[in-house]
């Protein structure tokens, strides 16, 4: 990643920042006001996003960093980690939400004032969708997976916030007809719809954040490039076989290591020669690789 491209990432995180904690002080003084389970879940969860968009800003500063006698791979492993954070962060937010949606359910409870939250949830939206295509665009231009992260989900908190404000106004409407007693049933339904519906990132979050940290193999598609361009090495420079291939994933690096079976005839000039040709070559695989190659006597 070039310096520019390092510092767009950081400058567009700094601002999501930003915009994450006015998000989250309106959208606790709404349900202050409004005594809302959905704001409630909104106000908590922009608490939780708060705290990433920090650690964020902190984890892409650390990635950047050498690598040192006490981490011979860099500090790469950090980003998992705090996308792993997020994750539990997240799923424990929409399951206490669901247990204070389910108990209002039981026990009905009208929400006070339903147009501040149809206002803060149009706002939401409309500004959620601008920032999330601008940091998409950043992201993409930056090559950074946690800003193109970042950006999924703005956009889709803006597409759950338009969802809201739809929800609000029907229970505004309902409750000017004879069935107004319902409408205090739609606050905790769509809480807990709202919950189910991001229950599923961090479960996405925590599977490949858990995939990462214990270096399984991150992808078939890059295994079988590698594969491919290895075998294609051993007929070029006339080398035995492949011995084995591992590839393990740190953040947003992929380290690959390849072991050839050299042929034991060539000469020791030959042989170096060879050595240097198919480093190259798996190097120029992919830019985002970070290719070692090993040579073991057939």
């Amino acid at each position: 990643m070039t310096a520019t491209a390092q510092q767009d990432e950081l400058r567009v995180l700094r601002f999501s920042s930003i915009l994450t904690a006015l998000f989250a002080v309106g959208a606790v003084a709404v349900a202050l006001v409004s005594d809302s389970e959905t704001m409630t879940l909104e106000a908590m969860s922009g608490l939780v996003d708060v705290v990433v968009s920090l650690l964020a800003i902190y984890v892409v500063r650390k990635v950047h960093e050498p690598a040192n006698s006490r981490y011979h791979f860099g500090y790469l492993k950090y980003e998992p980690l705090m996308i792993g954070l997020e994750g539990t962060l997240i799923a424990a937010v929409c399951l206490t939400a669901i247990a204070y949606a389910v108990r209002d359910i039981l026990h009905p409870d009208p929400v006070d004032d339903p147009r501040l939250v149809i206002i803060y949830a149009l706002a939401s939206f409309v500004l959620s969708i601008v920032f999330g295509a601008y940091t998409k665009r950043v992201g993409r231009r930056a090559k950074s997976n946690l800003v193109l992260a970042e950006a999924e989900l703005w956009i889709i908190e803006g597409w759950l916030s338009l969802g809201v404000c739809v929800a609000f106004l029907l229970a505004v409407i309902l409750s000017r007809t004879p069935t107004a007693e319902y409408s205090a049933y739609v606050d905790p339904a769509v809480c807990i719809v709202l919950s189910l519906i991001f229950l599923r990132k961090p479960v996405e979050i925590l599977r490949e954040s858990f995939a990462d940290l214990v270096d399984a193999n991150p992808y078939a598609e890059t295994t079988n490039i590698v594969e491919e361009s290895a075998r294609a090495c051993v007929e070029r420079y006339r080398l035995k076989a492949v011995q084995w291939v591992r590839v393990r994933k740190a953040g947003r690096r992929i380290f690959v290591i390849v072991s050839f079976l050299e042929n034991p005839e060539e000469s020791l000039e030959e042989r170096e020669r060879v050595r240097q040709a198919v480093d190259a070559e798996m190097g120029r695989l992919n830019p985002d690789l970070d290719v070692s190659v090993l040579f073991r006597g057939a």
